[in-house]
């Protein structure tokens, strides 16, 4: 696999306060509980109805916490975890400096963070770095070395990964959609739940409660995902927001992300868990015209 990254716009909140990690764990689906210093965890902020606000890292570094949202959703988690702080001494503020967020994928990049930042890389761990900020490896769904600078050192760390390929925003799209990665407004709202997203390795079912934990916790005692998440491949244009309908005729499904890559097109969507059958044809439809799809399952 070549090394390739992608610069995000990931948003970054600065987090302090010694009621912070506790009330985290009670705001969100992981357990923090065991959090050390130099570790970050993912964890998925929900309404009270069990929908994702956001799947933020947590980074918890030997001087500060940061938390990483999606892009532009800084703002966002803010108001939505102001309404629960009451008594707690918790203090969350937008980062004034601006950050970028590289996201490389390929083989060996842990030896590639030991050869550029001479620095043994390990699981769950997060690092600190003069030029390079934040550094931390990731393996949801696939292996990613992230680094996270400050605006101005991006060109240093452009000039560190000069080995490397950078992607344009339709390799990126590509990638995360054949990957099965969630990602920003398009599966983070409030019309789909962490389990329908397949965010279940961030879901702590044996802590206590957080906000929308009931409604979590029915759909898995009740082995219930009312839709799931698929990957879409199509010759015709599929888009955004384009409804699905199965061999029937009936609307079963939507599509969420969509990207035109070397002439075809993907797309990530959800279908009706009592609609999806891997083995049948689906269409997706416009208001002008309909076009056969296939589905495939998310590893």
């Amino acid at each position: 696999m070549v090394n390739k990254y992608f610069i995000k716009n990931s948003g970054v909140i600065n987090a302090s306060g010694v009621d912070l990690i506790d009330f985290l764990n009670r705001m969100s689906t992981n357990d923090f509980k065991l959090l050390q210093k130099d570790e970050f965890r993912k964890t998925v902020l929900t309404t009270d109805k069990g929908r994702i606000v956001d799947l933020i890292n947590v980074l918890n570094s030997e001087k500060e916490i940061n938390i990483l949202t999606s892009t532009g959703f800084q703002e966002k988690i803010i108001s939505h975890l102001d309404k629960y702080i009451i008594m707690d001494d918790v203090k969350l503020e937008k980062s004034k400096e601006e950050y970028s967020h590289f996201v490389m994928s390929g083989d060996n990049l842990k030896n590639i963070a030991k050869d550029i930042f001479h620095t043994e890389i390990e699981n769950n761990k997060v690092y600190k770095d003069d030029i390079a900020g934040i550094i931390f490896y990731d393996n949801f769904k696939i292996e990613t070395l992230n680094i996270i600078c400050k605006k101005e050192n991006e060109d240093k760390v452009k000039n560190l990964l000069k080995d490397f390929t950078e992607m344009n925003c339709e390799d990126y799209e590509f990638f995360r959609i054949k990957n099965g990665l969630p990602e920003g407004i398009n599966e983070f709202n409030d019309q789909i739940n962490p389990m329908e997203c397949g965010l279940d390795e961030f879901i702590s079912f044996k802590k206590g409660c957080y906000i929308g934990q009931e409604v979590i916790a029915r759909l898995d005692s009740q082995g219930k995902r009312p839709k799931q998440m698929v990957i879409i491949d199509s010759d015709y244009e599929i888009v955004t927001d384009d409804k699905i309908f199965d061999e029937a005729n009936k609307e079963v499904g939507f599509i969420t992300s969509s990207v035109n890559f070397e002439n075809k097109y993907s797309a990530l969507g959800f279908i009706r868990s009592v609609n999806l059958d891997y083995g049948k044809n689906y269409n997706a439809i416009n208001k002008s015209d309909s076009r056969k799809i296939k589905i495939s399952k998310i590893n």
